[in-house]
Formats: C-alpha cells, sequence, structure tokens
C-alpha cells in the first residue's frame, strides 16, 4: 500500500509559509498549486479516458474568488474537455422556459469537466434577495433543484458544490479595489455596489439555501475564500481526494484539505464567520439582559 501525506506542509513550517497578515505567501502558494495542477491534468486524463462527466459549480458572495479560483484549477487543463459556464441573465425567450432549461443545456459531454461560475443556484441567491423572481418561483426551485440532482447523479453525472465565502469587511476592501484598477473595472457591477448593503439578507438566503439543498448525495462544501489561496490550494485538494483518478501521488502530493479553510456545510453551526459572531454577540447580550432583571428581582 503506498504511502499518503498526512500532515500538511503549511503546517510543518508555518512561519516560513505564512506573511505577516496570516495569510500564505506567494512562494509556496506557487509551488504547492503546481503540483495539484499536475493532479489536475492527471484527473482530465482520466475523465477522457473513461468518459466520466465532471460539474463543479462555484457559488459564493460577490468578489468571494470564485473567476480566480477556476482559472487556478482551468489554467493547465485542454480547453476543449474543460470548459468554463458563466451565464448573463436570461433573455426574453429564457424567461419562457423552464428555468433549469437553459443550465441544462451547458452539462458536460462524456469526457468533459464543466466548471459553473455560478449556476442555477442564482434563484437561491442574488435572485431571491433582489426579488427577481417571485416567491413562487423560489418555492419550486427549491422542490425542484434536489430532484434534478440526484437524476443527475444517478445519470452518471459527478457533482461538486462549493461556496466561496468572504468576510464582510473583506468583500468591501475587494469591490473597492476594483473601482481603482483598470484591469478589475470590469468585475464591478451594480449588484456588487447593492451587495455591500445587503450582507444579512444574503446571508440569510444563503443560511436557507444551504439547509433546504444540502444533501447526502448532493452535500454543499463551504470554502473560507479570506485568503485566495489557501482557499484555491485547499478546493482543489478536496476535489482532487474525492475522485479515484489513475496515476494519483498522493505520497508526494498533499490532497488533505484544512477543515478550518473547507468543511461540509452543517446545521449546527452558522456558515458565515460575521454571522456566527452576530450570534454570539446577541447571546451575551440576552444573557446581560437576564442577569440585571435578575438583580433587579433580588432588589
Amino acid at each position: 500500500m503506498s504511502k499518503v501525506l498526512v500532515v500538511r506542509p503549511e503546517d510543518e513550517k508555518p512561519g516560513e509559509v505564512y506573511n505577516g497578515k496570516g495569510k500564505l505567501n506567494k512562494k509556496f502558494y506557487e509551488k504547492e498549486i503546481v503540483k495539484l495542477q499536475i493532479e489536475l491534468i492527471k484527473l482530465q486524463n482520466w475523465v477522457k479516458k473513461y468518459n466520466k462527466k465532471i460539474i463543479v459549480i462555484l457559488e459564493g458572495r460577490d468578489a468571494a474568488g470564485k473567476g480566480g479560483t477556476i482559472k487556478a484549477l482551468r489554467e493547465h487543463l485542454n480547453p476543449r474537455g474543460a470548459r468554463v459556464v458563466a451565464l448573463q441573465k436570461p433573455s426574453d425567450v429564457e424567461n419562457t422556459q423552464w428555468y433549469f432549461q437553459r443550465y441544462i443545456d451547458e452539462l458536460p459531454n462524456g469526457g468533459e469537466i464543466v466548471f459553473f461560475d455560478r449556476s442555477w443556484y442564482n434563484r437561491a441567491g442574488v435572485e431571491k434577495v433582489m426579488s427577481f423572481c417571485t416567491n413562487e418561483q423560489y418555492r419550486e426551485f427549491i422542490i425542484q433543484v434536489s430532484h434534478l440532482e440526484q437524476m443527475l447523479i444517478e445519470s452518471g453525472y459527478i457533482l461538486f458544490k462549493f461556496f466561496l465565502d468572504v468576510g464582510k469587511e473583506e468583500q468591501k476592501k475587494r469591490i473597492e479595489s476594483r473601482k481603482d484598477e483598470p484591469l478589475k473595472r470590469w468585475k464591478l457591477s451594480p449588484i456588487d455596489e447593492l451587495s455591500l448593503n445587503l450582507w444579512d439578507e444574503y446571508t440569510e438566503a444563503f443560511e436557507k439555501m444551504f439547509s433546504r439543498t444540502h444533501t447526502p448525495f448532493s452535500p454543499w462544501l463551504i470554502v473560507d475564500s479570506n485568503d485566495k489561496k489557501r482557499a484555491r490550494i485547499n478546493l482543489a485538494r478536496i476535489l482532487l481526494s474525492k475522485l479515484d483518478y489513475e496515476d494519483k501521488d498522493a505520497e508526494n502530493v498533499c490532497l488533505l484539505a484544512d477543515p478550518g479553510i473547507v468543511s461540509y456545510y452543517s446545521s449546527v453551526r452558522a456558515f458565515s464567520k460575521e454571522r456566527t459572531d452576530e450570534i454570539g454577540k446577541k447571546e451575551k447580550k440576552k444573557e446581560k439582559e437576564k442577569d440585571k432583571d435578575k438583580k433587579k428581582e433580588k432588589k
């Protein structure tokens, strides 16, 4: 039996890996991502050889790094077998169709990997928050989506659902930087601006989305993307670790994702750190109020 790396290299010498802000330094990141990109090429060869069909959904908050993550994963893959789907808002004709129809048209053929830069989950996120869909359309989506995903899996598709989460201040910083950097300005949209003022609404919508669409056969993986480099490395690790492709080099390449960066959604805890902190503050406030009431009763 071949050996498997059980210690993440960044955990062995953290002083040499992280910068003063606690983020991965460029040198370490580039060394690790190249190893993982080589494994991704092996994965693609396996997909092509056995006519596998892989769907990788990347959802997340605005400016969480979905596009950059897909670029890192796909950088050295054969573009003929690794497509990116980033659909515009539906046309007038598409609005008359079954909601999932335009996504069905983009599903991978045998031998393909398709990365969805946002997906059918738009309906549970931005469309819900911005009232781009009716309550009835939202309800219909929630009822149908898990059935659809189960049918896809039973038909031989391999489905991954990742959600890139980013903190409120980090999101604001990234969106503001898009205004100042000409090469990033194309990424800026009116929705980005509005999202800064709708943090709580998005958080509530995402929590409902997870609780209603996280299933044993199609689970959500939440990725802490406050450090983009750590997010990309650990997302690649868990993706590769879940697939039994040929020539996998788990002896020299770390495929052990950091559970502090990537973890399955759990209804036991809030997915967002800001949300967790907010809940904690509310609980402390309630405890203080109870203490005050008790003191008043004693008096």
